[in-house]
């Protein structure tokens, strides 16, 4: 999550604007959105423009959201809107496995037009057993969000209450009363610290005092600090687990030590940020006391990378952060194998396993000799894998890769004119032959260059998807590269530089308590050292 929110231009104010200007009218459109296959009506979010691209409105109360460069109505099955004379143009989409909808409706005359719109799946992931999600919503309030979920094919949705914010009133302990089956929402809590970080605190059965505003210091707030351990001990007391918020946005400070300590159960890998991106927050790096040089900003794809070559078999997640209407719930979302009944709890724990994979658009099917993300092998000797993976998806995407301890071993980049969807879906596949001659984690991703300027998605995402990783255990040794190391060796002598430098906090024997367990996580990474 950022502080800062980017400025509407006053191109898009203008688009607004004349959005509301009036227009000629001789027809209505009664539309009916419904399933290709079995004709049931859908909810949906629609775009409408007359024939120089201004928008449409939907008549009727109905939420918006921006995606896309538009701003779009959800639709519960049905709508009515005006047509100019030179006809509308209707887009029409649903979640990330549906084909895209296009259609122009002509104007014949005064009078009322109607139509019917066929959605058509491309693919049906729940079918084949997976149950998706997002992790990390703040907006809306859950009656509103069973009906996006409807519209963005959404199976689960985990919101996140903030120091008696608007959805504290809606926690329960339990899912949320407007919960149907396959459309499950469930209110618990984030605690944030703008420099020892922020935590996703899932399945708490009730809310975590002592947390009551943003702690830390951050442009021109000035707070003492909060200490996030009370808070994860708390959560796993209740049986609850424990994600570290928008992890390549924030990492923050304490991220190391909790890791290192074992109080971190899965990373938020895509949320508000590009994992591609640099992170948005630099204070444990600007209040290290080293110079970047000596202890550089890492991508928030690669951090994660450093904790997987320490032998940390680290699950990932992914979420939206939704705060306003400037992301649609489920643009970044998590994909669990869990069964086809499964639910919210078959979904966390599949979290917690580190099974599936995250994504914005693309959906990957990967395997290593027959093994899936989350496996664990044991492997005695050096050996060759046959390591593969498809990504399919709706939005466009250049690059495709297999990943063995962050080094690329398996890579395909195209121009996306040279590959064109297929009926409105685009496809890729890789397929590598690996050596695996000691401890290490395989994975697959589309990411792409960090410098591609054609970011499409809401808050310059990239279109982006990254599976867990198999895990190739040499004696059962785990993965232990030491650069790695010794760059998490560092970024926690990082952290202790800037605890002992006094910074103010809310409870000043916190400091010290914070200081101790820094110690403890250095001592855990000097004593990965050699240790295959």
């Amino acid at each position: 999550m950022k502080v800062m929110h980017a400025v509407v231009p006053l191109a898009v104010l203008a688009t607004i604007v004349t959005a509301a200007a009036p227009v000629a009218v001789t027809s209505r459109l009664d539309g009916k959105v419904v399933d290709d296959a079995t004709g049931q009506p859908l909810a949906a979010r629609l775009v409408a423009t007359d024939a120089c691209g201004r928008p449409i409105e939907v008549a009727g109360e109905h939420p918006h959201v921006e995606s896309l460069g538009k701003r779009w109505c959800y639709i519960d099955g049905r709508f009515s809107l005006d047509v100019p004379p030179e006809g509308v143009k209707v887009e029409i989409r649903r979640g990330l496995e549906t084909r895209v909808l296009t259609a122009t409706v002509e104007a014949p005359g005064a009078g009322t037009i109607e139509r019917v719109f066929r959605l058509r799946r491309w693919t049906n992931m729940r079918e084949r057993g997976y149950v998706n999600g997002d992790i990390h919503a703040h907006t809306p309030i859950p009656a509103e969000t069973h009906g996006q979920m409807r519209a963005e094919d959404l199976d689960v949705v985990h919101l996140l209450t903030l120091e008696d914010d608007s959805l504290t009133p809606f926690f329960t302990g339990r899912l949320d009363s407007h919960s149907t089956p396959g459309h499950e929402i469930r209110v618990s809590q984030e605690v944030r610290d703008w420099q020892m970080g922020h935590l996703t605190l899932v399945g708490l059965t009730k809310l975590i005092p002592g947390y009551p505003h943003v702690g830390g210091i951050l442009e021109s707030w000035v707070r003492p600090h909060w200490d996030l351990t009370p808070a994860i001990e708390q959560a796993h007391a209740q049986g609850g687990l424990v994600v570290w918020s928008h992890f390549s946005n924030l990492p923050g400070a304490e991220s190391p030590v909790g890791i290192a300590l074992g109080l971190v159960d899965a990373i938020e890998l895509m949320t508000y940020d590009d994992p591609t991106q640099l992170p948005s927050h630099w204070g444990p790096w600007k209040n290290s006391g080293m110079p970047i040089v000596e202890f550089p900003v890492l991508r928030g794809m690669d951090l994660y990378y450093q904790y997987l070559n320490a032998g940390f078999r680290l699950p990932i997640a992914s979420g939206t952060d939704k705060m306003d209407v400037d992301i649609p719930l489920g643009s970044n979302r998590t994909y669990i194998p869990a069964g086809r009944d499964a639910g919210y709890a078959e979904w966390i724990q599949g979290i917690k396993a580190g099974r599936g994979f995250i994504t914005n658009g693309p959906l990957l099917e990967f395997e290593v000799d027959g093994h899936a993300a989350g496996d664990v092998i044991r492997i005695d000797a050096s050996r060759k894998v046959r390591a593969r993976v498809t990504a399919r998806s709706i939005l466009p995407f250049a690059t495709l890769e297999l990943v063995r301890n962050g080094e690329v071993v398996g890579h395909k980049t195209v121009f996306l004119q040279d590959n064109p969807p297929v009926d409105g879906v685009y496809s890729m596949d890789v397929e590598a032959e690996i050596t695996v001659d000691r401890s290490c984690w395989l994975a697959a991703r589309v990411a792409d260059d960090p410098d591609n300027k054609n970011r499409i998605l809401p808050r310059g995402l990239s279109v982006f998807a990254h599976t867990n990783p198999v895990y190739f255990l040499r004696g059962g040794a785990k993965v232990r590269e030491e650069p790695s190391i010794r760059y998490l060796e560092k970024y926690v002598s990082g952290t202790l530089h800037w605890l002992k430098s006094g910074p103010p906090f809310a409870n000043p024997a916190d400091r010290d308590k914070a200081i101790r367990r820094a110690d403890q996580a250095l001592a855990v990474y000097r004593s990965l050292h050699g240790a295959h």
